[in-house]
């Protein structure tokens, strides 16, 4: 119920109350699993990251070996992910801005991504993990530039993904010649 909330009227409109009416249970249930809001929306996070980031590598691992492959597999998932679960996920990464836990628990999802692209990349490209590690930063930031284009300028999903690997593996070629 909580992740309903956020998808329709933002993290502010999640409370212990609203939760359980929603729900249709009473208020002290939600304090069984969760202290606070601010925990129950941190939970909301955690459950809503996991899925995302299954999704991810149940379709990187089937993409096989390659840096190419896999970062077409998990651009391709990520933007069927947004299309069932976007509304929350991206409600609750804009609050996390604001929000100190979710600020941590996003920042540990982000260098967690850094630092396994950065690994992968440094393998096939033979360039220093901390740089592909930073470059693999600009590309996972980047994906919000994909996300606010389709969603806002409808852009082609098919189109945009295949602009964003090519420019993602041309960048990370390019670091080889450095």
């Amino acid at each position: 119920m909580a992740a309903e909330l956020i998808s329709e009227k933002g993290v502010d409109a999640v409370t212990m109350e609203s939760v359980a009416a929603a729900a249709g249970v009473s208020k002290g249930l939600g304090y069984a699993y969760f202290t606070n809001r601010d925990d129950l929306v941190l939970g909301v996070l955690e459950l809503e990251l996991g899925a995302f980031n299954s999704r991810i590598t149940a379709a990187v691992l089937a993409a096989g070996p390659g840096v190419e492959a896999q970062v077409r597999a998990a651009v391709h998932e990520w933007f069927l992910a947004l299309t069932d679960r976007g509304a929350v996920l991206n409600t609750l990464l804009q609050a996390s801005q604001n929000r100190l836990p979710l600020r941590d628990r996003r920042n540990e999802t982000y260098r967690r991504l850094e630092s396994h692209w950065g690994h992968l990349v440094a393998t096939e490209f033979g360039v220093p993990e901390n740089k592909a590690a930073a470059m693999c930063a600009v590309l996972i930031s980047g994906m919000q530039g994909l996300l606010d284009r389709w969603v806002h300028v409808r852009d082609s999903r098919q189109m945009l993904e295949d602009s964003y690997v090519e420019f993602a593996i041309g960048g990370l070629r390019s670091l080889k010649a450095d």
